[in-house]
């Protein structure tokens, strides 16, 4: 019994050492309404002055990236990285120009370990690809808290 075990341990390490590895093209996506690629931001709740002395607060957890045409890629990665950390809201959508989208990421209370990145990964519908990709950082628990972002198109 020994002996057949420690022979497919060796058959299945010669076959995993002589097949090629499967290389994956990303491509940085660039930032909507912003410069580069990669967004740096500190979770807040910035206060807009509206008629009459009335207050309009409005977040900034939202950031879009653009998708570029005349590609078709098969997946999307988005990479978040908290300095600090902490317990973030965290969702992740693909938007289409028929002004529908797909969620693929949707946890509440996600923790972000200080430092460490979170990869979340998506896949388009079968023969369409978005136009921009979405992700939400954010809870009002997190006012103050920093977070890095970032999203690749892979082919």
């Amino acid at each position: 019994m020994f002996d057949r075990i420690t022979a497919f341990g060796i058959i299945v390490t010669i076959l995993s050492v002589s097949l090629p590895a499967q290389s994956q093209s990303c491509t940085s996506l660039a930032l909507v309404g912003g410069e580069g690629s990669e967004v740096e931001k500190t979770v807040s709740v910035p206060t807009v002055p509206g008629p009459f002395g009335v207050r309009i607060t409005r977040n900034n957890w939202n950031t879009d990236w653009l998708v570029p045409s005349g590609q078709l890629f098969k997946s999307f990665a988005a990479t978040i990285v908290s300095p600090e950390g902490g317990v973030f809201d965290i969702r992740m959508y693909l938007k289409y120009s028929d002004e529908t989208e797909d969620k693929f990421y949707d946890v509440n209370n996600s923790r972000l370990n200080a430092g460490e990145p979170l990869e979340i990964r998506a896949t388009p519908r079968n023969n369409e690809q978005p136009y921009q990709v979405n992700l939400f950082v954010g809870e009002a628990d997190n006012i103050g808290k920093s977070y890095r972002a970032s999203v690749v198109g892979c082919l």
